[in-house]
């Protein structure tokens, strides 16, 4: 599994209520027809001292998968209008996007680390 982090900017014109709606209006027309593989995507508002105003956690099912997304962007037409309407809401060029490679889940009772990316 492979898992992704966007780190979110909005176009300026947009409250965050209205950005977040229409973020979410996106992900439903456009991520879960074109990226049918994701196996999470989750959508995350923040607050606090950043640029950004939320985060997109996404799961793949491996490197493959999303190598094939951005060949997708790149190479169709469909993709092009994905990324176009992406363009019109988001600030995508100052939104950087994270591949998390290794992460340990600690409590009390045991530590489990677990590499991700691969």
């Amino acid at each position: 599994m492979i898992v992704s982090f966007t780190l979110v900017r909005k176009r300026e014109g947009f409250t965050d209520e209205a950005f977040f709606a229409r973020w979410t209006a996106h992900t439903e027309a456009f991520d879960l027809k074109d990226h049918p593989y994701i196996t999470k995507n989750r959508l995350m508002m923040i607050q606090g001292d950043t640029p950004y105003v939320g985060i997109a956690e996404n799961h793949w099912p491996d490197m493959e998968s999303l190598a094939k997304t951005a060949e997708f962007y790149e190479t169709t037409d469909a993709g092009k209008a994905h990324w176009a309407d992406l363009l019109t809401f988001m600030d995508i060029d100052n939104s950087p996007t994270v591949i998390v490679t290794h992460e340990a889940d600690v409590s009390a009772t045991r530590t489990a680390i677990t590499s991700l990316a691969g």
